[in-house]
């Protein structure tokens, strides 16, 4: 009656070593969903396909971004996620790119459209890596003295 059986233990230690198996894989799950990426340059893509002028915003729930005119990349704590352009577009490095991307005009910003024309050209050039994500995005199509392009910020 007060026999203890050999398996019994083995039971237990078995058990205990499931336990703590599966709760080591729920532990690693990721807790939010990877960014989507896709719907963030299908919103670019559509601007940019659109007449000048046109303007759009699009949430972002991502910590990080990375756009280099080509590509959007967004990260955060449940992955990272790419997606390509149709056509490119022109990241908003500058104060007076973002000042565009905002809603002034080009003319209110820029002394000269060849001026406008440099600061987009440099802003394709450039690449600096990951930065803090907005929680916005803002994409404007823009047409000023021979330069038509679509800045995103």
């Amino acid at each position: 009656m007060f026999e203890t059986h050999v398996d019994t233990l083995y039971l237990w230690v078995g058990l205990g070593t499931v336990s703590v198996a599966v709760l080591g894989v729920v532990a690693s799950l990721p807790t939010t969903a990877p960014p989507d990426a896709t719907a963030a340059a299908a919103t670019i893509d559509e601007v940019t396909t659109s007449p000048p002028g046109s303007v759009t915003h699009r949430r972002l729930i991502a910590t990080e971004w990375a756009f280099d005119g080509r590509e959007v990349r967004l990260r955060n704590d449940g992955g990272t996620a790419t997606a390509r352009l149709i056509r490119t577009a022109v990241p908003a490095r500058t104060d007076r790119l973002q000042a565009v991307v905002n809603g002034e005009r080009p003319q209110a910003v820029y002394d000269s459209p060849n001026a406008f024309r440099r600061d987009t050209r440099r802003a394709r050039t450039k690449h600096d890596g990951w930065r803090p994500a907005p929680d916005r995005l803002t994409v404007r199509h823009v047409a000023w003295g021979g330069t038509d392009v679509t800045i995103v910020g």
